[in-house]
């Protein structure tokens, strides 16, 4: 008979089936279900990091340990049912946030979706495993590991890989700090790009002008020569004034206020001697 309905497919009705009738249920109802509903998603939430914690240990052992083809074989057959197992917590997770989603606006019940979100499809994923398209220095940890209770005392799901969560707060906080050094050496080559700039310019306005004052001469063709390099010498320091400029305007949005050194600054202290041999300015 085809019609029959076997009574794994009939429909119970409970009471978040029935709040979008006209006539909500019993609240005494309607509570009892949320608390079985509550105590649901806590228990598939565990369950599925179970899973994933459990998953995670046998990747690492048949990376290390397993060679062959037949152990490799029963070791894909024993992750399968694993995997298999958090896919079914994960529909029952989906069952009970939608009962809660439909019991708490009928209850007054606010603030509960902040443990239990929506689980997603990335969201079932080890805690190690990057999300597609992530890499480790940008990827981000699911939800279900950052909610509140994972890794206490109470959390039976991970006793045994509660020290994975300090593991992966030690590598945030290692590349947290890793970057902010970056920024800061970043900050430091902008600093000393700009500082060298205005150096250079300095030298060149001060100290290459000053230069070729000796190699003036009573004619007129060593007037001319002097004028040149006076000439030179002025481009050659606007050039590096117009470059410190550009790149102090560039980088403004993106320095402390403090770090780009202003043009009034004695540079002569601050680098090496750059003045040429006086073999070369009067052979």
């Amino acid at each position: 008979m085809p019609n029959i309905i076997t009574p794994e497919d009939t429909n119970l009705w409970l009471p978040s089936a029935l709040c979008s009738k006209s006539k909500a249920p019993n609240t005494r109802l309607l509570s009892t279900e949320w608390e079985l509903r509550y105590a649901q998603a806590e228990d598939t939430l565990q369950e599925i990091r179970q899973s994933l914690c459990l998953c995670s240990y046998m990747y690492s052992f048949k990376r290390d340990w397993i060679q062959g083809q037949s152990a490799n074989t029963r070791v894909q057959n024993a992750l399968g049912h694993v995997e298999a197992k958090a896919a079914a917590a994960a529909e029952r997770y989906h069952a009970a946030h939608t009962a809660l989603l439909s019991l708490a606006p009928v209850l007054g019940k606010v603030s509960w979706n902040h443990k239990f979100k929506v689980l997603g499809k990335d969201d079932v994923c080890r805690m190690s495993t990057p999300r597609h398209a992530e890499s480790e220095g940008r990827r981000q940890m699911s939800w279900i590991w950052l909610v509140e209770g994972v890794g206490d005392d109470q959390d039976e799901a991970i006793q045994d890989g509660k020290f994975s969560l300090r593991i992966e707060w030690c590598k945030a906080q290692a590349r947290s700090m890793c970057w902010t050094e970056e920024v800061e050496l970043l900050w430091e080559e902008m600093h000393m790009v700009s500082c060298f700039l205005r150096w250079h310019a300095w030298w060149w306005w001060k100290e290459k002008v000053g230069e070729c004052a000796p190699c003036i001469t009573a004619d007129n063709e060593g007037l001319v020569a002097y004028k040149g390099l006076v000439a030179y010498a002025c481009r050659q320091a606007q050039l590096r004034q117009d470059l410190a400029d550009c790149f102090k305007r560039i980088w403004a949005i993106y320095l402390p206020s403090t770090s780009m050194v202003s043009s009034s600054g004695n540079y002569q202290d601050h680098f090496p001697d750059l003045h040429l041999p006086e073999s070369v300015l009067c052979p």
